[in-house]
């Protein structure tokens, strides 16, 4: 029985064109003879490097040592009643705590975890979450019929990869963002099977796409639903003031000018809440660290890993002025410009108030980061140069603050007057 085992063992860590190689090299036709040749070999490798003697003792017993860091010696003793019992049991240890063979016997689902610490070592801590997410739901919840994750990674074919990314791809109806973030995971994790030669090449990436016609087209959202008019911005703006100067909050007291300060500056919110008087410096922003969303921790770097620096207005000068006011008057007790604590600024409590304002003013409410695209665009308006501007915005690329974030923040009255003079041409009489 343990025999079987072993030889099923490692057969399970040989890939077929490995079994395949063997039957040419030594001129076999017969799959079950390869098989057997493929076994009796491996064993032999076995058995050899076992460092241990065997020993036949008096009582007629067979014995050896296997290693075993537990043990006081590091080592514990197997004893068997034949020879042939004892290296069965001794081929089964190492098959057993082999790294190696382990890994070539690897499936997906077995090699992500490892994978994902050692993505966790080259990502910001932004991405981890996402690719958790991605895997839970493209991966470990599909139906065995499409999924691929308990394959062994040695057995898996392009056609396979093809089939399965493609299935993928009609059935979530796939625009090619999402299509990247998927096919991540699959990408990443053959690198890194390829690094631990557990293949010799990622097969994914000979996988083809076509994605002029395989992706859903994304149609840009309208202007209204991603930044705010001037006129909002000046009512938040007024609400805003109103509610720092008349609001019972404690804790939470500086939280208005945080609200005004995001359209002044456009930091991400993580950044805003994190944010030091420290940072300012001849009226110039430095932009080094964040707070955590999930964490609720800050980190000394932001979302891109790049520190910045962003030119202030007198409206953001001022509002940092009111705030180190404020915290002098009252006793204020930390570093964080918009905090009263030693603690970051909530996370959440910018959007809690720029809902409650939107409410009042009876405007559709759009989230904090609707802040920052209001400020880009109010950038882009002026006529500064986008590299200015995505350097401001921390992007890598301009064609990112062009594409996510650049939207008509004019109304339809100014359009229409715009618009009039854009194209003014008398009809003739």
């Amino acid at each position: 029985m343990a025999n079987k085992m072993n030889s099923s063992a490692i057969l399970a860590s040989l890939s077929p064109q490995e079994i395949l190689d063997f039957q040419v090299r030594n001129g076999m036709i017969d799959l079950d003879d390869v098989k057997a040749s493929i076994v009796d070999k491996e064993r032999k490798k076995i058995l050899n490097a076992h460092r241990y003697a065997i020993s036949h003792g008096k009582d007629g017993n067979w014995r050896t040592w296997v290693p075993d860091k537990t043990a006081k010696e590091g080592r514990r003793k197997i004893t068997k009643t034949t020879r042939e019992k004892l290296e069965e049991a001794v081929i089964c240890f190492y098959l057993e705590n082999d790294k190696e063979l382990k890994r070539k016997r690897m499936t997906l689902r077995e090699l992500y975890p490892d994978w994902l610490e050692y993505k966790k070592l080259h990502s910001s801590e932004t991405t981890i979450p996402r690719v958790e997410s991605d895997w839970k739901k493209y991966y470990e919840n599909e139906p065995s019929s499409i999924s691929i994750i308990d394959k062994r990674v040695r057995e898996l074919t392009k056609i396979e990869l093809d089939e399965w990314i493609h299935k993928l791809i009609r059935k979530y109806d796939m625009t090619k963002t999402n299509y990247y973030n998927t096919s991540l995971i699959i990408r990443q994790i053959l690198d890194y099977a390829v690094e631990l030669e557990i293949v010799e090449e990622n097969l994914f990436r000979k996988v083809k796409v076509d994605s002029k016609r395989m992706f859903r087209k994304v149609h840009k959202k309208k202007d209204c639903t991603q930044v705010y008019t001037k006129d909002e911005v000046i009512l938040i703006f007024q609400e805003a003031w109103k509610d720092f100067h008349n609001s019972n909050r404690l804790v939470y007291r500086l939280a208005p000018l945080a609200v005004m300060f995001q359209f002044q500056t456009g930091v991400r919110i993580g950044e805003l809440c994190a944010l030091r008087f420290e940072d300012v410096e001849n009226g110039v922003l430095h932009v080094v660290r964040m707070l955590q969303r999930d964490s609720d921790k800050v980190v000394e770097h932001t979302k891109s890993h790049e520190d910045r620096d962003v030119l202030l207005t007198d409206a953001a000068l001022e509002l940092i002025e009111v705030a180190r006011a404020y915290q002098e008057e009252h006793s204020g007790k930390g570093e964080y410009i918009f905090s009263m604590t030693e603690d970051a600024l909530s996370y959440a409590e910018t959007n809690i108030l720029l809902k409650k304002y939107c409410k009042r003013l009876e405007i559709l409410y759009r989230s904090s980061h609707k802040s920052r695209k209001t400020y880009i665009s109010s950038l882009i308006d002026a006529g500064i140069n986008i590299n200015t501007i995505r350097s401001y915005a921390g992007h890598a690329d301009e064609r990112t603050t062009y594409f996510n974030y650049c939207f008509d923040r004019a109304p339809d009255t100014e359009k229409k007057m715009l618009l009039e003079k854009a194209l003014e041409t008398p009809i003739p009489s």
